[in-house]
């Protein structure tokens, strides 16, 4: 744009000059008015010569007049010619400014044509890393091709291997056969002398199971309540706790004693080979345990009056890994229904001599 303000600066010195022009042609006016009046005076003091001044003043007037006409002509001529390059000006100016705007115009486009050659070299090395990557990759197929037809020639010599191991197998598999239905033989009857001797390991331990059960039974006859019911031995709760107690009242505790002498003498005859153990279950009924009671479910409850038993027990000298105790709550009930007599039958301990 500085072009731009260098033509405005000419043509604003224009009018500038054309000031000074009518103002040095006013004062030739002037010098030569006070000129004519000078010999005005002058000849007026010699009347002779008059006519003759007269003459010479009207000649300098004309000629003046002519000067003037001319540097009017001049100025006029001076005048067109600065609008005509005022005009000029104003065209080179809309020129020039139509000039800056192309020449923006084209700033424009050669920074976008800058902006996209930045994006087209980005690209241009994108695809170049692309390209190496795409031949390291396809160099890595090239080496796992080579390693997969090694491994195809290595199964193959692996397969003549296994064909030969295969066939000594057969062999091996043909023998052991015949060995296999040897020992079918033999196991067959080794079950049947298992099964006879489990049998008899059965028998042994129903019958000390029954002999147990009996003695059990003699002790505690004179109680209605003391029953059998399958392969256990049921006792109501009352005997031994109070309600909502796990602990182990006097008559209780007597009761146990008894039950503990009469397994220590069926110890004696029970077979050492017979892994047998005496399981104490707890029972409770439905009914909730008390709010004062420090077990919050029949369940807890039930537990805490077999594990009560148990350490019992084991205080009389039963081995403690012959013992253990579970609790069943209220879910196992032997007879349904809301009755006080139903409810007392519900609540028990039971003892089952069982295999581990």
């Amino acid at each position: 744009m500085s072009r731009r303000s260098s033509f405005d600066t000419s043509a604003s010195l224009w009018p500038s000059f054309v000031d000074v022009m009518s103002n040095l042609l006013i004062l030739m006016l002037f010098m030569v008015i006070v000129f004519m009046i000078l010999n005005f005076v002058s000849t007026a003091s010699h009347p002779n010569e008059k006519d003759k001044k007269i003459q010479e003043l009207q000649k300098i007037i004309e000629d003046k007049n002519k000067l003037n006409q001319a540097l009017i002509n001049n100025v006029r001529g001076i005048k067109e010619n600065i609008q005509q390059l005022q005009q000029e000006n104003k065209d080179k100016d809309s020129d020039i400014e139509e000039l800056y705007q192309v020449l923006d115009m084209q700033k424009d486009e050669s920074k976008k044509k800058d902006i996209k050659n930045e994006q087209l070299s980005s690209r241009v090395a994108e695809l170049n890393m692309l390209i190496l990557q795409m031949e390291g990759d396809i160099i890595k197929k090239d080496n796992q091709v080579k390693a997969l037809q090694n491994s195809e020639e290595n199964l193959k010599n692996t397969v003549s291997k296994l064909t030969v191991e295969m066939q000594k197998l057969n062999d091996v598999f043909e023998a052991t056969d015949k060995y296999i239905s040897w020992q079918k033989v033999q196991i067959v009857e080794l079950g049947k002398k298992l099964n006879r001797a489990l049998a008899n390991k059965t028998a042994e331990l129903f019958k000390v199971r029954s002999t147990f059960f009996e003695e059990l039974s003699q002790a505690v006859m004179e109680n209605k309540n003391f029953v059998m019911v399958g392969d256990r031995f049921v006792i109501p709760s009352e005997v031994f706790f109070s309600q909502s107690s796990a602990e182990l009242g006097d008559k209780g505790k007597e009761k146990l004693r008894e039950i503990a002498k009469i397994l220590k003498d069926a110890m004696v005859a029970f077979p050492e080979d017979i892994d047998w153990i005496l399981r104490v279950d707890g029972h409770t009924d439905k009914t909730p345990v008390l709010p004062n009671s420090k077990y919050k479910s029949n369940w807890e409850l039930s537990v805490a009056r077999a594990v009560s038993v148990v350490n019992f027990l084991i205080s009389e000298g039963i081995p403690a890994n012959r013992l253990a105790a579970t609790g069943f709550g209220e879910f196992h009930p032997l007879v349904e229904g809301n009755s006080v007599e139903a409810l007392s039958r519900n609540r028990r301990i039971e003892f089952k001599l069982t295999e581990k």
